[in-house]
């Protein structure tokens, strides 16, 4: 499944609700200046859905692993463990 965040994305875009064994790709190279708090969000509900993997692509390593820790910090206590 490839999810695509961008400066003219929905803000909430229609998922499964079980996305268990999914591995996902999100694309940030089209993210705006303070969108990544929605990055985080969105990747924060990936996880606690139950996607087995995601590929971050459109930005560079050490942004991809802060938005993933942001996310991680900021999941529901059913969600991800660390």
């Amino acid at each position: 499944m490839k999810l695509r965040l961008g400066a003219l994305s929905a803000p909430t875009q229609k998922l499964p609700g079980d996305l268990t064994g999914h591995a996902i790709t999100i694309d940030l190279s089209h993210i705006g200046v303070g969108q990544d708090a929605a990055a985080a969000a969105l990747i924060s509900e990936l996880l606690a859905r139950g996607a087995a993997r995601l590929v971050i692509s459109g930005t560079d390593d050490a942004k991809a692993r802060a938005l993933v820790e942001s996310a991680k910090h900021n999941a529901p206590p059913s969600g991800i463990a660390a």
